[in-house]
């Protein structure tokens, strides 16, 4: 019995520890399982948490923007970040291979052989960083144990990876803080970053990236920086010697020269793998010697659009823009060399941009002469006063409304019109008039009454929407132009205008400028934007042949002139109030180009218009672009028809165009007679006399236009004042509203003087006028007609704010416009 008792016992035994072995088992299994889900875990956390090469590489912006043209060759390098000084991120190819060796056997000499975290040299470090723990908890036995991990500088034992993960953190990589070390928490928590770094990018990556990134000393970060301040040459250009002493720079940037010469023989030993390193002592020379220098901070020939693009894209380092070098260099020359002439007549400034007319890129932008008092100022978006370069684009309006043709005439003459700002009295650029006129002669030669006319023909809120309809950002609310919007109102951006011209050469279709250049570097055959039709390519044609022609420029230019090329262009230029701005802007069959000139300051040119001012520059820099191309003119659209057209004023006859259903049935153009109307005063004025004039010069000039009927007279009120003629000038008007008229003694419209019938008439009111006697309630209206008189003041208009301005010869807004 006690036999079986005991091989029972036994069983049991057997059956437990079998048991237990297979609860080891499980728990061992569990605690794979945990652990492996736990690494998997933290995988996933790292590959999320570290950020990938190209994320940093895009995040890596250096203190200097470089822009290069559309074949890769520079063409500005600009500093941004005065903090630190980075240059370009450089690929691992461009370092020499003595460099590389350096700074690993400085730095990392397992680097190809750990996965982030050097073993080895870890379990060294932490051996001594326990040791000086617990030396300083005896030392300090009341102090906080976390406070000891805290405080105290540690060993490192970092790998070049563990250096790699503090450089990448957001806060070092671009705003400049300094690294926080010394802490065994932050030497754990570079443990883990790197060997996240690990896992997402290869060794040649991180080296890469540890070279551009690396702070040295001073203000230098990056291999690059270091090599060009203090040894002028490139990464791939760094020998032994300098190699040796840069990399003896990383581990402690400001050391002194002795522990410098030192670390640097060191590495120059093992480098060289002999004792004799005499290139040591002369790059030492040149790092406490000698004062490092990089090029200035701006340095090339486009520093506006650097400094443009650098605003538009911060987080960017190198911008390959669609600007040729040649075309740039050659514009700017041509800009210096024509302000230079110019600058006796007080003129310091000018800007100009050529842009491809089929993709909108950009080849030229010049945004200052180098002379320039002001040469941060960029005159390519600069809001300046159009002029009359706005004209085109009004006419194109009433063109395509079918309102005029090219042939139609309106009349160059004298007129006032009044608005509830008061009353504005446009005048051409010669303060002379023409009469009637084409369409084409009036845009052509930049004649300012048939603009406003056609205005006046649209009506202001169309006029308005014209202008907003080109793009242009600066526009303000249209009641703040009134008519004169069309004479130089506007204040427009170089960029907007010459892009707006553009559209002209594109057949009426716009779209956005383009600086950035595509992987086909010739020009003219990358793709073309998404366009949006402004204009049909029948009006386009039409405003482009006007603007071609010589001949319909005479009235306003004369023959021959910068505005004529040897090959087909079509242009307009502008010049606004005073000589403040001038402008040049037309465009070839594949180019378009704007050119600006004044001041700056905004203070006055001597008169310097724009064919005097802007026109020798655009017509150079056209005469370069087609030094070896040609230009041809644009094929006439189908919807257009062609006609023989001659005007009264002219002894031959021209080929015009018509939209379809607008082409007259005869050649000749015969005018109607002249419709008799008053130019000064008009319908509804209200004219205020200045309260300081003596009595008997008190009085106005009518002046009216057309030739009346023999025998006319002109009355005031029921007053005959004598035979119609114009000018007249008429004394003693009293206050209130007043009848003026002309009246005749042929058949027509019946006035209440008897048999007469009126020809034209217009009522005002008067205030501040002549104060009748009591015995003479009306007064008497004393009248002189023939030429006009030199001892009389101008009158003055009282708008709806209450305020009295000059109405003659210009009134507010329209004093500050014009006018060729």
């Amino acid at each position: 019995m006690g036999g079986f008792g005991t091989a029972s016992e036994n069983t049991n035994a057997d059956f437990s520890l079998s048991e237990g072995r297979s609860s080891v088992k499980k728990k061992t299994l569990r605690i794979f399982l945990v652990s492996g889900i736990a690494t998997f875990i933290l995988y996933l956390s790292l590959l999320q948490l570290t950020p990938s090469f190209q994320e940093v590489l895009n995040l890596s912006v250096g203190s200097d923007r470089v822009l290069l043209d559309r074949r890769g060759q520079l063409l500005q390098t600009l500093r941004t970040d005065f903090g630190k000084r980075r240059f370009v991120w450089a690929p691992l190819d461009s370092f020499s291979e003595d460099i590389k060796a350096a700074v690993l056997l400085s730095e990392d000499r397992r680097f190809f052989n750990h996965w982030g975290v050097d073993a080895k040299g870890l379990g060294r470090s932490a051996v001594a960083n326990l040791k000086k723990f617990f030396r300083s908890a005896s030392l300090n036995p009341h102090q906080n144990p976390h406070q000891n991990l805290q405080s105290g500088a540690y060993q490192g034992a970092s790998t070049l990876t563990m250096q790699l993960a503090d450089l990448i953190q957001p806060e070092v990589l671009n705003s400049g803080k300094p690294i926080k070390k010394g802490s065994i928490i932050h030497k754990v928590s570079q443990i883990f970053r790197a060997v996240g770094i690990e896992w997402r990018w290869t060794k040649e990556q991180i080296l890469e990236a540890y070279l551009n990134l690396i702070h040295l000393r001073g203000e230098y970060q990056g291999v690059p920086a270091m090599a060009q301040a203090y040894f002028k040459k490139y990464p791939l250009a760094l020998g032994r010697g300098e190699s040796a002493v840069i990399a003896a720079l990383i581990s402690s940037p400001n050391q002194g020269p002795h522990a410098l010469k030192t670390k640097a023989w060191a590495l120059a030993k093992s480098l060289a793998g002999k004792e004799d390193c005499e290139e040591i002592d002369p790059v030492l020379h040149q790092i406490f010697q000698e004062n490092a220098s990089i090029p200035p901070a701006q340095m090339g020939s486009a520093p506006h659009l650097a400094r443009r693009l650098s605003r538009e894209f911060p987080h960017q380092a190198i911008f390959h823009s669609s600007l040729d070098l040649d075309v740039q260099q050659k514009v700017a020359a041509i800009l210096d060399k024509n302000i230079g002439r110019l600058r006796d007549r007080h003129v310091d400034d000018s800007a100009a941009l050529v842009i491809e007319n089929r993709t909108g890129k950009v080849l030229a932008y010049v945004g200052a002469v180098s002379s320039s008092e002001n040469p941060h100022v960029d005159g390519v978006t600069a809001m300046r006063q159009a002029g009359s370069t706005l004209k085109p684009f009004v006419y194109g309006r009433a063109l395509e409304r079918k309102l005029v043709t090219p042939a139609s005439v309106l009349l160059d003459d004298p007129i006032a019109i009044t608005w509830s700002e008061g009353t504005y009295r446009p005048t051409n650029y010669d303060l002379h008039f023409n009469g009637p006129v084409s369409v084409r002669e009036a845009l052509a030669s930049s004649l300012n009454v048939p603009a406003v006319k056609v205005v006046t023909m649209l009506g202001l809120p169309e006029t308005y929407q014209v202008l907003k309809g080109l793009h242009f950002t600066g526009l303000k609310d249209s009641s703040f132009y009134g008519v004169s919007m069309v004479l130089g109102a506007v204040e427009v951006k170089l960029e907007e205008l010459t892009n707006a011209y553009r559209i002209l050469a594109n057949g009426g279709r716009w779209s956005k400028l383009s600086f950035d250049q595509t992987e086909d570097n010739t020009r003219g055959t990358a793709e073309v934007p998404p366009q949006e039709t402004v204009y049909s390519e029948e009006v386009a044609f039409m405003l482009s042949s006007i603007l071609s022609d010589p001949n319909a420029r005479t009235m306003g230019f004369g023959w021959s002139g910068p505005l004529e090329t040897p090959f087909w262009t079509a242009v307009k230029t502008g010049t606004s109030k005073d000589y403040r701005d001038n402008w040049c802007v037309g465009f070839s069959e594949k180019y378009t180009v704007g050119v600006w000139t004044g001041n700056f300051d905004a203070t006055a040119m001597e008169k310097v218009s724009g064919v005097t001012g802007s026109g020798p520059s655009w017509y150079e820099i056209m005469a370069y672009l087609h030094e070896h191309e040609r230009s041809h003119p644009p094929p006439v659209p189908a919807g257009l028809v062609a006609r023989q057209i001659q005007h009264p004023w002219h002894n031959f006859a021209e080929t015009e165009f018509f939209l379809k259903g607008t082409e007259p049935l005869q050649t000749k153009v015969v005018l109607a007679p002249e419709r008799v109307e008053f130019s000064f005063p008009s319908e509804g004025s209200v004219l205020a006399v200045d309260p300081h004039l003596p009595p008997e010069k008190v009085g106005l000039f009518a002046r009216f236009r057309g030739k009346p009927p023999a025998g006319s007279m002109l009355w005031l009120d029921d007053q005959a004042l004598g035979p119609a003629a114009s000018p007249f000038f008429i004394r003693q008007i009293s206050d209130g509203y007043h009848r003026l008229a002309i009246e005749s003694p042929e058949r027509g419209r019946r006035s209440r003087h008897g048999d007469r019938s009126i020809v034209t008439e217009v009522h005002f009111r008067m205030i501040g006028g002549y104060q009748a006697k009591a015995n003479n309630t009306r007064g008497g209206y004393a009248a002189h007609a023939g030429s006009l008189l030199t001892d009389w003041a101008p009158f003055f208009t009282k708008p709806r704010h209450g305020k009295i301005f000059k109405t003659l010869p210009i009134m507010r807004p329209a004093e500050r416009f014009s006018f060729d």
